[in-house]
């Protein structure tokens, strides 16, 4: 699946790993790390992440965030750059995670997006802040 945006097209699979099974999408900042940056100042650093599952690719409103010694939030796959990868909390047995909820609504194809998600569609307009972005089968 593709989801294309700004003249970029990003391939969802070529993100995935055993180490990566959640792709996050937010505004571009230095202190939060999202696998689909977008420029955009009108979208929430942590507005939703997809994750691929046996029905196709569900997308949610928000994303799981570890809490940070330093106050910075995390995603659950790797530390954030402050710590050059040597986060305490990230590399313990049992880090803390919480869900964190965007202060921007975000809409797939006209319709507001939950925290409980939806499986997305070849076709699907996908709406956040000033971004709009089109979903692409294969």
């Amino acid at each position: 699946m593709k989801i294309s945006f700004n003249n970029t097209e990003y391939v969802l699979e070529d993100f995935l790993s055993r180490a990566r099974t959640i792709v996050t999408i937010g505004r571009m900042t230095d202190e939060a790390h999202n696998v689909i940056a977008v420029d955009d100042v009108a979208m929430d650093v942590f507005q939703c992440q997809l994750t691929k599952g046996d029905d196709g690719w569900r997308l949610r409103l928000g994303q799981w965030r570890t809490e940070c010694p330093k106050g910075i939030r995390s995603d659950r796959q790797h530390a954030c750059s402050m710590c050059r990868g040597c986060c305490v909390n990230v590399r313990t047995a049992n880090p803390t995670y919480s869900w964190r909820m965007p202060s921007v609504p975000m809409t797939v194809n006209g319709e507001a997006l939950t925290n409980e998600g939806v499986i997305l569609h070849d076709g699907d307009i996908l709406r956040c802040g000033g971004t709009e972005m089109s979903v692409k089968l294969g």
